[in-house]
């Protein structure tokens, strides 16, 4: 008998998955609101010269892990591995920046990576973003940085720290970066292969190589941070005022670096000390100064950030954080009938209960009604009711308490006041 198991780098999700996902999910959406963010949903896929020009052609997405396919007349396509390409290329293509600035939106939607599958890092996995649109200020991204803060800590992370620097821009950047080459190339023996490779492509990603010779060698490597032009210099430090106002505590990592080459000036990464690993990073951003303007838009400014949602799930667990369900008090009713005789006496009253928005389900199969009791009890059921040919006959209804094992009995009929005010 042939068994089919999920594609690699998939996973299904259920039971308690399902409410952490929620919560992750019913969380953002929350604090998105508060900052006034609205949602854009966008394609699973995309022409593919939306993420090479966007992510870079020769950073490891697109060299590696891109699921890139041609369609029936051999255009390429791409499942989208990150949001913002997309979301800017949706703002460009529906002129979303004439209207009031910053446009402020929000995303939640599946990503797709061919790369090694391990913990918390799945080939598809949903991401949870934001994308502030058309404001170059330093305010902006004090506030980005102050709502990513804001969301780890409403779902429970105690110990967060944040790390800010700046990749300055393009100009400052691109002189840096000829610094940093002429540092790293009398080492090149020494370095990782991959780090060989991303010389003269993508050197900016040395820093986050994470094999000991080159964290070695990187140590004394020229920090950005001193070659910042003016501009550049004064946007961070007017970061770290309103980080301050904010009392958001912050390290300044000259090390940190986001591998995508969009990202212009502000980037930041936000992890949880609690969790003693490489992979205590919960998510992160920065701005990007250029982009719109390279997709065919006007010359304007954005900042984002990103967090996977499974990832933030395991970390969750990790940490025995304990969600609140919604509704976790709510009265839950399990309606046993005793005979399909009776269905129209049943439909009566799960009709009466759901319109009231009262939790209530029913055995659809007969069986034995102590097993059954048991049964909701185990499942969380507050209340059990049983239909008989008494209570059909004489409008009874009894419903019992199962957490202190009362029970009362009213006319079903005339008393459903009194039901949902014993209910509520």
């Amino acid at each position: 008998m042939l068994i089919y198991n999920s594609p690699r780098g998939t996973s299904d999700y259920y039971g308690e998955d399902i409410k952490y996902i929620d919560f992750i999910t019913d969380t953002a959406k929350n604090i998105f609101k508060i900052y006034n963010y609205k949602e854009i949903i966008t394609p699973h896929f995309e022409h593919t010269e939306v993420f090479t020009r966007s992510i870079g052609e020769n950073s490891e997405i697109v060299q590696k892990e891109m699921f890139t396919f041609p369609d029936k007349k051999g255009r390429s396509l791409t499942l989208r591995p990150e949001g913002t390409a997309s979301v800017v290329r949706a703002i460009v293509e529906h002129k979303l920046y004439g209207e009031n600035l910053p446009l402020k939106l929000f995303y939640i939607g599946d990503m797709f990576r061919y790369e090694r599958p391990q913990k918390g890092r799945m080939r598809e996995f949903r991401q949870v973003g934001i994308e502030a649109i058309g404001s170059d200020g330093p305010s902006i991204d004090a506030e980005v940085i102050w709502m990513i803060n804001n969301f780890f800590k409403n779902l429970g992370f105690k110990n967060l720290l944040l790390y800010v620097n700046s990749i300055g821009c393009r100009e400052c950047r691109e002189k840096y970066i000829e610094i940093l080459e002429d540092y790293l190339k009398p080492f090149g023996k020494d370095l990782c292969h991959d780090c060989v490779n991303r010389l003269d492509k993508n050197t900016l990603r040395v820093f986050d190589c994470k094999t000991s010779g080159c964290k070695k060698i990187l140590e004394n490597a020229p920090k950005i941070s001193n070659y910042l032009c003016r501009k550049c210099e004064i946007h961070l430090r007017k970061v770290f005022g309103l980080l301050k106002v904010l009392d958001i505590p912050y390290v300044h990592a000259e090390n940190l670096v986001r591998g995508f080459d969009y990202y212009t000036r502000t980037i930041f990464e936000v992890i949880s000390t609690d969790i003693d690993s490489a992979q205590n990073a919960l998510g992160g951003g920065g701005r990007y100064d250029n982009l719109i303007e390279e997709f065919g838009g006007p010359k304007i400014s954005s900042i984002g950030f990103a967090t996977g949602l499974e990832r933030t799930m395991l970390l969750m667990k990790d940490l025995d954080i304990d969600i609140e369900e919604p509704g976790k008090n709510q009265k839950k009713i399990y309606v046993i009938n005793m005979s399909a005789d009776f269905d129209e006496y049943l439909f009566g009253i799960l009709k009466f209960f759901r319109q009231n928005k009262i939790i209530c389900d029913t055995n659809f199969n007969i069986k034995n009604v102590s097993k059954e009791i048991k049964w909701a009890q185990a499942q969380g059921y507050s209340h059990i009711v049983v239909i008989g040919e008494n209570e059909v006959d004489t409008n009874k209804l009894i419903i019992k308490d199962l957490d202190n094992y009362t029970q009362t009995e009213l006319n079903w009929i005339n008393e459903k006041s009194r039901l949902l005010k014993l209910l509520r």
